[in-house]
């Protein structure tokens, strides 16, 4: 008898695997465009990659988690970890921009709002991960929590090193 998918994993599937997919062909437009590398800058460079490597990993959890595997719930919960990361991040970096940005046309708390809000849903959505239901239906019920969510921050903290590091060198 298969086992039943909840209700919310099939939505994020469609989600995850759609918008990944859609991310991969604008990636690829964008790369294949003239003026992608005009520039000497290795950031086009980095934003390819990193908004490749997402895509990636939104059709690769998407599929994941349609077929109820692990490594579907893998792929999944890092997607929100490293989201609440990113945006965290963002968050950060618009308090240091505060001041420039008291001059555009949308002033800091939009930005605040917007990364702020992020935060939230990838946090709300990664805690999803964790339900007896879902954990079930990935086969994870055996999965610390604490250990999987500290794996993946440290993973995350390791791709923006490693990112940071690049665009440091090619300065």
């Amino acid at each position: 008898m298969e086992k039943p998918r909840p209700v919310g994993v099939l939505a994020l599937a469609v989600l995850h695997f759609g918008g990944g997919l859609l991310l991969v062909i604008l990636q690829v437009i964008f790369a294949s465009s003239p003026r992608a590398f005009s520039d000497d800058s290795v950031f086009p460079i980095l934003i390819v990659l990193g908004f490749g490597s997402l895509g990636c990993l939104g059709v690769a959890s998407g599929i994941g988690m349609w077929l109820g595997t692990r490594w579907g719930w893998w792929c999944g919960l890092f997607y929100y970890v490293y989201g609440v990361a990113r945006n965290a991040n963002a968050f950060a970096l618009t308090t240091s921009l505060a001041e420039g940005l008291e001059e555009a046309s949308r002033g800091p708390g939009y930005y605040y709002a917007r990364y702020g809000g992020r935060v939230v849903v990838h946090l709300l959505i990664g805690l999803y991960f964790f339900k007896d239901n879902v954990r079930k239906y990935f086969n994870v019920e055996g999965v610390h929590a604490g250990k999987a969510v500290g794996l993946l921050a440290a993973i995350t903290a390791l791709i923006f090193a490693a990112s940071t590091a690049v665009a440091w060198m090619a300065q």
